[in-house]
């Protein structure tokens, strides 16, 4: 099934929230978005992702796996297409925007404070918040941070356990991160939210070199040495004698080596479709291997039905996991997974290189 087609079946099958995210691909002709963009927002999906957005700015209000959580809700309503401007997601971003507005300003910050200030910053970029001035100078100074470290592929990232003292027993297993490459709060390591956040920019910048500095982070963590570091970095030292499990490193899941039913296989389809608009990738073995991995849920007709574990939705879980995919198709219904999958697979195939091989 070609591009076009893929488009067409889509467009007859799909729900309010997959033919919303159709009209607005470029060169999409006459479509009514106006009727299609009240559909969306009327459907009980949206309204109950949009009540999420509670506007309380603690910890583990922003930062967690309930719906309730900045992250989740606002990644979930990015993912249907809701931007500046529509209902009134603006009003319920107004009280983050303030949140980070004040968290930048001069006080002293330690490493969870900037993650926090990066989750708040990329989850609106993903919204399409972007040109938003105080959200766009938080990314572009992450990117410069991340970058003038990765330029140097360096992956010697941790330090020697035996220069720190009183290190939690249940932190053993960890190892720990350089306090050198967290100075003043600023992680030098890229979280994967930044990811998300350096995609908006990507695909909204103009200068070459803004993309460049992208590329070079994107190809830094394709390198199997990035790869293989512990899954979420280690420990970090937030003071003196004090200690946290970071999280959240940039993880590729290793489709040959992993069953379906694994618990990590459930952002394959996430990291590969958001991946999928970075030139690196294009050259990409894990990339390629990945897309053609997925070529072979392809049905006689051309649609796609995933496993159900690429696609979850699963409530109070978090979004950056690829636990929230579902683009409110009624799940009961057998045609729900090959609707979504088809769409998800469209997208990814939307920039691979051999999309003209389909």
């Amino acid at each position: 099934m070609s591009r076009t087609d893929s488009l067409a079946w889509l467009q007859e099958n799909g729900g309010p929230i997959i033919r919303y995210l159709l009209a607005t691909e470029p060169n999409r002709g006459k479509a009514d978005l106006a009727a299609l963009k009240r559909r969306l927002l009327a459907t009980g999906t949206v309204r109950y992702w949009l009540k999420c957005l509670t506007g309380r700015t603690r910890f583990n209000e922003i930062h967690g796996s309930k719906d309730t959580c900045f992250e989740n809700a606002m990644g979930k309503l990015s993912l249907f297409g809701l931007g500046p401007g529509m209902g009134d997601l603006d009003n319920r971003c107004k009280p983050y925007m303030v949140w980070l507005r004040k968290n930048l300003k001069g006080r002293k910050r330690d490493i969870i404070d900037g993650f926090l200030c990066t989750v708040v910053a990329s989850m609106l970029a993903r919204a399409g918040y972007v040109r938003v001035s105080m959200i766009r100078q938080t990314i572009l100074r992450r990117l410069e941070v991340i970058y003038a470290f990765v330029k140097k592929r360096d992956y010697s990232i941790y330090a020697n356990k035996k220069e720190f003292r009183k290190v939690p027993r249940a932190f053993a297993y960890y190892p720990i991160v350089r306090p050198d490459l967290y100075p003043r709060g600023d992680f030098a390591l890229p979280w994967i939210y930044d990811i998300l956040a350096f995609r908006a920019l990507y695909t909204s910048a103009s200068d070459v070199g803004t993309k460049e500095k992208i590329d070079a982070i994107i190809s830094y963590i394709m390198q199997p040495a990035y790869q293989k570091l512990h899954d979420g970095y280690g420990v970090v030292c937030t003071a003196k004698n004090r200690y946290n499990v970071m999280g959240w490193n940039v993880w590729l899941p290793d489709y040959s080596n992993m069953h379906i039913d694994d618990l990590k296989m459930s952002c394959f389809v996430q990291r590969v479709e958001l991946l999928s608009d970075f030139g690196p990738v294009e050259s990409d073995r894990w990339f390629n291997g990945s897309v053609e991995s997925l070529q072979r849920y392809a049905t006689r007709r051309g649609t796609y039905v995933f496993p159900k574990q690429y696609i979850k939705e699963t409530r109070n879980s978090y979004f950056v996991t690829g636990a929230h995919m579902g683009l409110g198709e009624n799940r009961r219904r057998k045609s729900a997974y090959e609707i979504e999958s088809t769409y998800w697979m469209m997208r990814i195939m939307k920039r691979w290189k051999n999309e003209s091989k389909g």
